[in-house]
């Protein structure tokens, strides 16, 4: 366990060279290989080989190195964008939990000690991170979205708002399985803009309404379902409620909300299927200011913002679906 740092680090070392990406014509040698992605031969072959021993890429007898199913998952045009992912979490994330132990001294979030800003600021001044964090949330979003698609909750709705929805996955893969909707995406400006081309790729530039705007000022009103996707694992309860509240204040009386967060069980026990959900608690911890959070402490910051919890969902990918209705 203490040693998973190297590991995390050396698939990112892999993921951002475009190791996978190099090797999808077939297998190379060391030498080869460090010459397709701009690396030393003897450093890279060490890299690869102790993901070898970790089930990523393999050895042929003759010393070359090639893809397996893990690996394949690495390339820039796979199903899931799984590097998306790697890249992001080998970054800044990475360097931010070294500064864990500061948080856990100071309440000061890592990220914060280490690039001198929130994440959010961070993120708006530096692009090409706002663009990393960005995929990475498009790829986590995938499997969500589809099970948010295939869910009841938009069959007798107009018009959906995502508020903090990101460039829109989870909005496209709503509006394309209910072609009777229209969307709201309301976001922050830099993420707004990586947005437009997203819903244009897919279509959708005609039904959805890109909103820019800050959802601690105000949330764009009119809409049937509001839906807020890890959103408020962001940031502390304080926050969370001034998001829940101004999204109390644009809705109708017979509008609905619609949170997709993971719920934490109140007793924790060594069950690997918890083992996901106190990780992301932990980036939250050291990365956003935020946090994970049980179903009870859902349910007060919904009735200290004048919503009722209707209940809760657990989805097939991971996290559970939370309605709640205006009291």
């Amino acid at each position: 366990m203490a040693q998973g740092y190297q590991l995390s680090q050396a698939l990112y070392v892999a993921a951002e060279l475009g190791v996978a990406d190099a090797l999808a014509a077939g297998p190379l040698d060391a030498h080869a290989l460090a010459g397709a992605v701009g690396a030393r031969a003897d450093e890279l072959a060490r890299v690869v080989r102790a993901l070898v021993t970790s089930g990523v890429f393999t050895e042929t007898d003759d010393g070359a190195f090639a893809l397996n199913d893990a690996a394949a998952c690495l390339r820039r045009d796979a199903p899931g964008d799984t590097r998306a992912i790697v890249v992001d979490f080998g970054t800044e994330m990475y360097h931010a939990f070294g500064e864990l132990l500061h948080t856990v001294r100071t309440g000061q979030p890592g990220f914060e000690a280490l690039y001198g800003q929130p994440l959010f600021d961070h993120y708006t001044a530096h692009p090409d991170a706002e663009a990393r964090g960005s995929a990475r949330m498009r790829a986590r979003s995938l499997l969500v979205a589809q099970d948010l698609a295939a869910a009841p909750l938009f069959d007798e709705a107009g018009i959906v708002v995502d508020v903090g929805g990101g460039i829109g996955t989870v909005l496209t893969a709503v509006l394309q399985a209910h072609p009777a909707l229209s969307g709201v995406l309301y976001e922050r400006t830099p993420v707004a803009r990586l947005a437009g081309p997203y819903l244009a790729e897919h279509g959708l530039d005609d039904r959805c309404r890109i909103v820019e705007g800050d959802f601690f000022a105000q949330v764009p009103d009119g809409g049937d379902v509001y839906l807020l996707k890890s959103v408020l694992h962001d940031w502390d309860d304080d926050r969370c409620r001034t998001v829940l509240a101004r999204c109390r204040a644009a809705m109708s009386p017979h509008a609905r909300l619609v949170i997709v967060e993971i719920v934490l069980p109140d007793h924790t026990t060594d069950d690997p299927d918890l083992v996901p959900g106190a990780l992301l608690d932990l980036i939250m911890l050291v990365y956003a200011g935020g946090r994970e959070r049980t179903r009870s402490e859902f349910a007060g910051l919904l009735d200290a913002t004048g919503f009722r919890l209707h209940g809760t969902t657990p989805l097939p990918s991971g996290p559970h679906l939370i309605e709640a209705h205006a009291r």
